[in-house]
């Protein structure tokens, strides 16, 4: 039966106005205190902000609720008993004051202008579901979908769904009942649909779906929804037994193959065995048969099978590899227009001479201090990143403080590789080998092998953003980060040359993000650097002739920016004014149409006498209020948003490939290989 939708409390609230097109964000949230900070995060950066976030969560018994509560309005929590996604989405939707109820589940999240985009097609009155594309779509998504076309298939993603509230109730909501959870958002489709309303799609990959390890993804569980639905919608709509029957084959036959393909061998035969009985034919016998084949058997043939098609493969992928280096300075990706990004990566290394390089030494006393920046970011909304090396991933003084920043989802985690301190060290200690893409390759990767596993153990994530210490990648780099489940590099810095030491030259680097790496799976996201002055338009260049040893030697690099002629400034509370910070960042988003922008120190700064720009406490006062300063002006003046790495991802897969569909890999959306 249908939820009679009335929540305990309900009789005692007074009716409330709803305006023409408010929205009201619903999130179930079931010991989700590991991912639903990031939903969260995901509804507040929609350019058309919501009206409100309501998370309900349903019988938690983790940090869900104060993983929730650190947000504030417009986020609000509601508790209820256990009972399942439908009860806590008609839970939050009896309490919903918008006009429209978006659902988000917590282990997905939306690009920034998900609501903005569905909204301008929300100009009908008939209009009563408004969905999008997401990485997991099927290719073909109709722009209009009516009953017949939903009863082939489900099109829809449940977190890409925008609901009328008045139709949702006049449907009579979610049904509740456990035996159809699994294919409940889809029953609700089908009633929508054969009620008369319109539903429409918005024909961009809008919504990332992450396919976990719960109910929905459990084939025996979803196959006894399925069909339990199927009655139910039959019966409901007076279909015809033909009808019904045909779908219902077709449930057979999907739930065989992914039974098989997963290894469920009864149920595999069972639904094999059904789809022959209801339709006898040689292809359902022969894979009744074949469902009779033990599972080392199946794999053994799986494996001979694949084993042509993964050669071919890695071919494709070295040849489509592409250096970390970049492409060309003109070819990153065009995010379009709209708020710039600013995202916030913290080196959290050691403290150590940086005159003396390689170092010694492995204390890390200055991560107590971190939260003299941390509450500054959590006032403006910004979660940042820190990089971590091994020093402060394996001793409890320095992952401590960080473990309770990532608990309450206010930072993710990367990883930095200092050679000199990550074992195995089997190099000699040279400044040169201080770069760890001028080592080996099998001890570069064994290096950040150990370092992932260090990172996962003590602060219990997988790390996605990866940067090299001392900027150090090298020509192998792509293909480590790559195998080790990195997804976004941030090494790269446009327009300085360190080989005077032994590192890399990035004065042809690109300055905006980029793919490059195996397949172009990886994404690099440049250290911010600008350049200003009158000679700017000619400034990388003029830069790289200037900035040779000769050049040096005459100082023309600190003559041409006294002068204002050019300067090369980059995005760093370390040895930058806030003058000049804003003066390159006003020109790279008027000037240049960048939207990325990366704010970068290390974390020893925050206390005195470690690093050459805080030398005392009124130094680390000025340091603390240009961090303050700086946000203010990119927030209010500029209109900014703030980013993850995660986020600046999915944002360009969506830039780069909108009409492409995405994989899924660490828990995020992965641009599948060209060709």
């Amino acid at each position: 039966m249908p939820s009679t939708l009335q929540h305990p409390a309900e009789s005692a609230r007074k009716p409330q106005a709803v305006s023409g097109d408010r929205v009201s964000v619903v999130i179930p949230a079931y010991n989700a205190a590991d991912c639903v900070g990031h939903a969260i995060r995901s509804a507040l950066g929609q350019t058309r902000p919501p009206l409100e976030i309501i998370v309900v969560d349903d019988g938690s018994t983790d940090r869900t609720a104060s993983v929730v509560e650190s947000f504030g309005p417009p986020v609000r929590l509601e508790r209820k008993p256990n009972g399942g996604p439908a009860s806590a989405r008609n839970w939050g939707a009896n309490l919903a004051r918008g006009e429209w109820l978006a659902w988000l589940d917590a282990d997905d999240w939306w690009a920034p202008t998900k609501l903005e985009k569905q909204m301008s097609l929300a100009t009908s009155p008939e209009i009563g579901l408004i969905h999008t594309l997401a990485n997991s779509s099927r290719p073909g998504v109709p722009r209009e979908l009516t009953f017949d076309q939903l009863w082939r298939g489900n099109w829809i993603i449940n977190s890409s769904a925008l609901i009328r509230k008045s139709v949702f109730q006049t449907v009579g909501g979610c049904f509740e009942e456990r035996s159809l959870i699994g294919a409940e958002d889809y029953n609700l489709w089908l009633r929508i649909a054969a009620d008369g309303w319109r539903i429409l799609n918005y024909p961009e990959v809008l919504t990332h779906y992450h396919r976990g390890d719960g109910l929905s993804s459990n084939t025996e569980r979803v196959f006894a929804a399925e069909l339990e639905n199927l009655a139910r919608i039959g019966a409901l709509c007076g279909l015809s037994e033909d009808k019904i029957g045909e779908k219902r084959i077709r449930i057979y036959d999907r739930t065989g193959k992914s039974a098989f393909h997963e290894r469920k061998g009864r149920l595999a035969r069972d639904a094999f065995s059904r789809a022959l009985r209801a339709s006898p034919s040689m292809s359902r016998a022969v894979r009744l048969i074949a469902a009779q084949t033990p599972a080392s058997l199946a794999d053994a043939r799986r494996k001979l099978l694949q084993g042509p098609q993964k050669a071919r493969s890695k071919d494709m992928e070295s040849a489509a590899e592409q250096s970390i280096f970049g492409p060309p300075a003109t070819e990153g990706i065009e995010f379009g227009s709209g708020a710039p990004y600013l995202m916030v990566v913290v080196d959290a290394e050691e403290e150590f001479d940086w005159s003396v390089v390689p170092s010694s030494s492995i204390s890390v006393k200055a991560m107590r201090h971190q939260d003299r920046a941390q509450r500054i970011f959590e006032r403006y909304g910004i979660v940042p990143t820190y990089a971590v090396d091994f020093a402060v991933a394996a001793q409890a003084d320095g992952y401590g403080p960080l473990r309770d920043y990532l608990g309450d989802g206010k930072c993710e985690i990367g990883a930095q590789l200092h050679p000199w301190i990550n074992p195995p060290v089997e190099e000699d200690l040279t400044e040169r080998n201080s770069f760890p893409g001028n080592l080996p390759a099998a001890l570069e990767f064994e290096k950040l092998r150990v370092l992932t596993a260090m990172i996962e153990d003590n602060l219990g994530c997988r790390p996605i953003l990866y940067r090299a210490g001392r900027y150090g990648v090298g020509s192998n780099t792509a293909s480590m980060l790559d195998r080790l489940g990195y997804r976004v590099d941030c090494s790269v810095v446009p327009f300085h040359d360190f080989q005077s030491k032994g590192g890399p030259d990035f004065r042809r680097a690109c300055n905006t993000p980029y793919w490059f790496g195996p397949g172009n799976r990886l994404l690099e996201i440049p250290v911010t650097v600008g350049m200003t002055g009158q000679f700017a338009r000619f400034g990388r260049g003029l830069h790289s002739l200037i900035d040779r040893p000769a050049g040096r030697a005459l100082h023309l690099p600190g003559v041409m920016a006294r002068l204002a002629l050019l300067d090369r400034i980059r995005l760093t509370p370390e040895g930058v004014s806030l003058t000049e910070a804003k003066r390159m960042t006003r020109a790279l988003l008027h000037r240049d149409g960048h939207r990325i922008f990366v704010l970068s120190y290390h974390s020893p700064s925050l206390e005195p006498g470690n690093t050459p720009y805080v030398r005392t406490r009124d130094d680390l006062g000025h340091f603390v209020d240009w961090i303050e300063a700086y946000l203010e002006f990119f927030f209010g003046e500029l209109g900014g948003m703030s980013a993850t790495p995660s986020l600046i991802f999915t944002e360009a897969a969506f830039a780069s490939h909108p009409s492409r569909q995405l994989s899924q890999s660490q828990g995020f959306a992965i641009p599948q290989p060209v060709g």
